[in-house]
């Protein structure tokens, strides 16, 4: 006979299966005492032989919904539901049900809850999907209630929110929990972190009178308390005006009534509210995880009637060796200094990781960094926060605020003079040697024949190496050592940022400001600069053959179709030769591209070709050549104007010898700022052939599943696991890989404390049109034109015009740039990527513009304003002129 029904008490942590994931969490509370109220689960075993007759149909319906249609999901989760309605419960389970029922007490009140086996996991709460009902009397009802969370498991929420989690129908299964019922006088649900800043040490608590049902389907206003787990004592109450209750009615069933006196009361006494705290602490150190647990309070007895991890919450920054235990460390997001904030798998972590040259933190699939050493010493202090505007405006900005409130946190310890010295003098020296004295011919070509050098002999003793623990040793060694292989512009990159300062500073009671932003461009020798011409050369190409423009702008084949049948049209042979010959000089280029798990483009031209279409529908043939030598000679005549305009008073004719030397160096040590970057992502294309090898390797072996599985191991494991001794990592890959999908949803933080508060900038918007967004401007100008809202080049085309809304760009976008009219992301400052082209481009650009992609859609007419840096959006219908 099946065992359709377990107790409370013979249910533990490792019973999801059977039980979900709310069942299994009360059979663990009841195991530590927590006082819960007693029940039984009907198990997911009585579930799957309920829908037994009906599961190949309900399957076949549920893989057919479109979620994008909400209506099918409507109608086709209803059709699924009148299916299942039509099953009775098997006798054996209903008999079962009933024997537990009457062996608990039949006379009592009973909450029926569905418990699904993909619910209140670490990565997905379900809470909510499924159905509850309360106040449940007598047999018939018990067995209908229970029925009927069956069949909620096709809500049509639920229905999406599998969807949307990539759960397959299939997979998910679930329990009914049976609970008797508390009359509560009050309850609510209490947060062992604080899910708005969150901070680890606060526990919040919402309460309310009646039960807590209402509460948690956001019916009623509740008070807000919170407490300091440190100190134990309540930090702050917010009574709130509690217009009504829902309370059980005795016959069955609940109902609303309107509180009066109690309304504007505090619902818990400071007693109760200081031991909900420690009882939610208590919890939360069994689960050694934040917890959201509900509770409620029936004749004064302290109850518990569930607990689930907090999803939501950012995880706090983990180097995998030694967590800090000071409270006051702040972590900075790596991912913001390189506008790519995308969550990583643990290879990726690992290799960028291995670039760096300093202690990396990891949290959420991201990469952080512990910034108290900068903060330490007010010089390096001041000069940081300074600096950091250049890289993201909102960092500077929010970590300036926070300072300037937490005034003890600020160490006024001095910078050790001779130890500075000896690390700075000589560094410094070759700064002054560069923008001073040192010739130039031809130092970015330079630049490249270096670089070429480096990644071929890279190349070549790699591929010399027969044992492929030997290959990923030497590829840990050389990426550690990669940025120390680019000294030898360090000086030139430093002595470039210099020149711009300093020119600024010389020029700009004399020059105009066109003059000066027109120094930035056309500068000659920046990679991602001749990427962009390449790009539009490429389209050039195709652009001589009609029939070939035609082939490649079709909608209905897939990129490896039009590349195969191109040599079918005229100038086909062409194309394709340039093609491959740009592949070759950028295919290591990709979005995202400092995650090396992301395709680079020599493996998905994807991108590479949504780009090429997008030049072909709206630019003229050479107009991006156009554009570059009017650039170049804007520049020429800016520098003309400049040199002259500072040769004015007592010292002009010094300044003008010194603005002219600048002025040099910027013109030949500024397009070297992508050089290093370049270096990098082919560094990562030579290493990602012999990854992907060695995955191949380690599976012949066995001792990974399939070759996705490497992205989920550190290159130290790798090596670890290619030693015949080791054992398999299944356990652990298969946790990373559920914990990187989970990631992918997470919002990470640019700063962000030990104790989990996220530090965020508050703006001053008062200077700006009522409605607008407010970012950092970073590209001047204003232009109005249709947004168009890319999170993907590969899964869309930006057309000449439209203004570019996106996340983050990184040189793999650069191309998008010959078309867009302006620019707005969620990331960046003055010298990120994006900035620097939109400078060059002479887009009006802003930066820094919380959840612009959220708020700004795809076809609405905005207008940019790069000089006082806000977007306004100003109609809703596209402009179809534009």
């Amino acid at each position: 006979m099946a065992f359709y029904i377990r107790k409370f008490s013979e249910i533990s942590t490792n019973d999801i299966n059977i039980v979900g994931g709310k069942g299994a969490n009360l059979g663990v509370l009841k195991s530590i005492n927590i006082n819960v109220p007693d029940g039984f689960c009907v198990t997911t075993l009585a579930y799957k032989e309920f829908i037994k007759p009906a599961e190949k149909k309900i399957y076949a319906l549920a893989e057919n919904i479109d979620i994008n249609h909400l209506e099918n999901l409507r109608k086709t989760a209803q059709h699924i539901r009148d299916v299942l309605a039509e099953n009775p419960l098997p006798q054996e389970i209903t008999d079962q049900i009933i024997k537990a029922w009457e062996n608990l007490d039949s006379d009592a009140s009973y909450a029926v809850r569905s418990s699904a086996t993909a619910e209140d996991l670490p990565q997905a709460s379900f809470a909510g999907q499924q159905d509850t009902y309360l106040n449940i009397i007598g047999q018939s009802n018990l067995l209908q209630a229970v029925k009927d969370c069956f069949i909620s498991l096709y809500t049509d929420r639920a229905v999406l929110y599998r969807i949307q989690n990539n759960f397959n129908h299939a997979d998910v299964a679930l329990s009914v929990v049976v609970q008797k019922m508390l009359m509560s006088e009050s309850a609510g649900i209490m947060f062992t972190a604080d899910p708005i800043s969150g901070k680890r040490n606060i526990v919040t608590i919402d309460a309310s009178f009646g039960l807590g049902e209402a509460l948690v389907s956001g019916l009623v206003s509740a008070d807000l308390y919170k407490v300091d787990k440190q100190n134990k004592q309540i930090v702050s109450k917010d009574i709130a005006d509690k217009k009504i209750a829902i309370i059980p009615v005795k016959e069955g069933g609940v109902e609303t009534i309107e509180l009066d006196a109690q309304r504007h009361q505090q619902t818990l006494s400071d007693e109760i509210i200081l031991k909900l705290a420690q009882l939610g602490q208590q919890i939360e150190a069994h689960y050694k995880k934040p917890q959201d647990i509900e509770w409620a309070i029936e004749k004064g007895a302290l109850y518990i009637t569930q607990s689930r991890p907090i999803t939501s919450l950012f995880p706090i920054p983990n180097s995998g060796v030694s967590q800090p235990q000071d409270n006051k460390n702040i972590f900075l997001s790596i991912g913001h200094m390189q506008v790519m904030t995308d969550a990583m798998p643990p290879l990726s972590l690992s290799m960028f990781s291995a670039f760096l040259p300093f202690q990396m933190y990891t949290a959420g699939g991201r990469l952080y960094a512990n910034i108290n050493p900068i903060l330490k010493y007010s010089f390096i202090r001041k000069k940081f926060l300074k600096g950091i505007q250049i890289a993201d405006h909102l960092i500077s900005l929010a970590l300036t605020q926070w300072l300037n409130t937490h005034t003890n946190f600020k160490n006024k310890s001095h910078l050790p003079i001779i130890k500075t010295l000896k690390f700075a003098l000589p560094f410094m020296g070759q700064v002054v040697n560069r923008l001073f004295w040192r010739k130039y011919k031809n130092i970015p070509h330079d630049m490249n024949q270096y670089t070429d050098k480096y990644i071929a002999n890279f190349n070549t003793t790699l591929a010399s190496k027969t044992i492929q623990q030997d290959k990923i040793k030497y590829i840990v060694e050389q990426a550690n050592s990669l940025l120390d292989k680019t000294v030898i512009w360090k000086p030139e990159l430093m002595a470039s940022m210099l020149a711009i300062s300093l020119n600024s500073m010389f020029s700009k009671k004399w020059a105009t400001k066109g003059d000066l932003e027109a120094l930035s461009r056309g500068l000659e020798g920046n990679v991602n600069t001749e990427m962009n011409l390449a790009i539009g050369d490429l389209a050039d190409v195709a652009r001589l053959s009609k029939p070939l423009t035609k082939h490649i702008l079709r909608d209905d084949l897939q990129l490896e179709e039009k590349l195969k049948h191109c040599t079918e049209f005229e100038g086909g042979e062409n194309f394709l030769e340039a093609w491959d010959n740009f592949l070759h000089l950028y295919g290591a280029r990709a979005n995202s591209e400092i995650d090396i798990y992301c395709p680079r483009w020599h493996e998905d031209q994807t991108s590479l070709m949504q780009i090429i279409m997008g030049i072909l529908v709206s630019a003229k043939k050479g107009v991006h050549q156009t554009h570059y030598k009017q650039l170049i000679n804007d520049h020429t005549i800016a520098t003309t104007r400049i040199i002259n305009a500072v040769d004015q008073g007592f010292f002009g004719k010094l300044r003008k010898v010194s603005v002219k030397r600048l002025i040099y160096v910027i013109d030949h040590l500024a397009p070297l700022r992508d050089h290093h970057k370049f270096l990098m992502v082919k560094f990562m294309r030579v290493s990602k052939v012999h990854l992907l090898e060695t995955a191949e390797h380690l599976k012949i072996q066995k001792k990974i599943d399939n070759n996705e599985d490497i992205w989920f191991l550190s290159l130290s494991e790798i090596i670890e696991l290619l030693d015949a001794d080791k054992p398999k990592f299944t356990a652990k890959i298969i946790e990373r890989r559920q914990a990187f999908e989970h990631y992918q949803k997470l919002i990470p933080p640019r700063l962000i404390m030990s104790t989990g508060e996220i530090i965020n900038a508050h703006f001053e918007s008062s200077l700006s049109p009522k409605g607008a967004l407010i970012g950092s401007p970073i590209s001047a100008g204003i232009v109005e034109g249709v947004a168009k809202v890319m999170t993907d080049p590969r899964q869309d085309t930006l057309y000449k015009g439209e203004i570019l809304v996106t996340p983050f760009t990184d040189p793999g976008w650069t191309p998008l740039f010959l078309n867009a009219s302006g620019l707005v992301t969620e990331v960046g400052g003055l010298m990120t990527h994006g900035s620097v082209i939109a400078r060059e481009y002479g887009l009006p650009a802003v930066v820094g513009v919380i959840d612009a992609t959220k708020k700004i859609k795809t076809g609405q007419r905005i207008r940019v304003n790069g000089d006082a840096g806000y977007v306004e959006i100003l109609s809703d219908k596209r402009d179809e002129t534009s």
